[in-house]
C-alpha cells in the first residue's frame, strides 16, 4: 500500500468514526456553504441520504471541492505546512465523490493549487511531500513546463522510483532531454519489474518507448539479469519484452527471453 492510499484510508476511517451516526440534509449542506465551511461540507456530504443526492447536491460538493483547491493555492504560497491539512482532504474527497475528477472547473483549480505546492515543496528541502504531490496531482494530465519533472523527482525521493514513473513519462513526453536522467531509468525498470499501482506498467512502457535510445542499456541489463521461470514468467519479461521487441536490434538476449 502506497502512502497515498494510506492517507486516503486514514482520513476516511477518521471521518467514519467521528460521524457514523450523524445524518445530514441538503439544508445542512447549504448552511455550510453559506458559512464557507467547505471542508466540513466535503466531510459530511456523503451523510446525506442517497435519495436526496440530487444535481444540486453534486453542485454543492463540486463547488466546495473547488473552494478547497483555491484555499490550497493561497495557503501553499506560504509553505507546505500551511496547506497540509487542506491537501489531505483532496484524495479522500475524490475517493468519496468520484465525479469530482471529471469536472473541468475543479481540475483547473486543483492544477493551479498544485503548481504552488510544487514550488513550495521544491524550496523546502526537508518537506517530504512526495505522497502529497502524488495525491494532489491525480487526474491532472497537463502541467506547466518543467513541473512534471519536479514532481517526479520529489515523489521518487519521498516514495519509490516506481511511484514516480507516471510523472517521468509525462516529463519525457514534454522534453526528451529528460530521457538521460538516471532517476527516470530507475523508475522505469522498477515499475516494469513489478508495479503495484494501476497504470504504472503502462506509464513505464510509454516512457521506455519514448526514451528507448537512452534506456536500452538499462532495459537490456535488467533483461539479462532476470531469470526466466518455466512455471511462472517473471513480471519484468512480461512487461518489458513488448517494448524491447518493438525497438532496437534482435540481440541474443532478446531472442532468448523475448521470443
Amino acid at each position: 500500500m502506497t502512502r497515498r492510499s494510506i492517507l486516503v484510508s486514514i482520513y476516511l476511517l477518521a471521518a467514519t468514526v467521528a460521524h457514523a451516526d450523524a445524518e445530514l440534509s441538503m439544508s445542512d449542506l447549504q448552511a455550510l456553504d453559506k458559512q464557507k465551511q467547505w471542508s466540513e461540507l466535503l466531510d459530511g456530504a456523503d451523510r446525506v441520504k442517497p435519495a436526496a443526492r440530487t444535481a444540486d447536491w453534486a453542485r454543492l460538493v463540486t463547488a466546495a471541492a473547488t473552494h478547497v483547491a483555491e484555499q490550497i493555492e493561497r495557503a501553499g504560497s506560504s509553505g507546505v505546512r500551511q496547506a497540509q491539512r487542506l491537501i489531505e482532504l483532496v484524495p479522500a474527497a475524490e475517493h468519496t465523490y468520484a465525479f469530482l475528477v471529471t469536472d473541468a472547473g475543479y481540475l483547473e483549480a486543483k492544477a493551479r493549487a498544485l503548481q504552488g505546492v510544487v514550488t513550495a515543496c521544491d524550496h523546502e528541502a526537508n518537506a517530504r511531500c512526495g505522497a502529497v504531490l502524488a495525491a494532489l496531482a491525480d487526474g491532472i494530465r497537463r502541467f506547466p513546463p518543467g513541473t512534471a519533472k519536479t514532481i517526479a523527482r520529489l515523489v521518487a525521493a519521498d516514495l519509490t522510483p516506481a511511484e514516480s514513473v507516471h510523472f517521468w513519462a509525462l516529463a519525457a513526453d514534454e522534453d526528451k532531454e529528460i530521457c538521460g536522467h538516471a532517476q527516470l531509468g530507475r523508475a522505469v525498470v522498477q515499475a516494469l519489474r513489478g508495479a503495484s499501482a494501476p497504470g504504472q506498467v503502462a506509464d513505464a512502457q510509454r516512457a521506455a518507448a519514448t526514451c528507448y535510445a537512452a534506456l536500452e542499456p538499462a532495459l537490456v541489463e535488467a533483461l539479462v539479469a532476470t531469470k526466466d521461470d518455466a512455471k511462472e514468467r517473471p513480471l519484468y519479461l512480461k512487461n518489458a519484452c513488448p517494448v524491447l521487441k518493438a525497438h532496437g536490434g534482435k540481440t541474443i538476449a532478446k531472442k532468448q527471453k523475448c521470443p
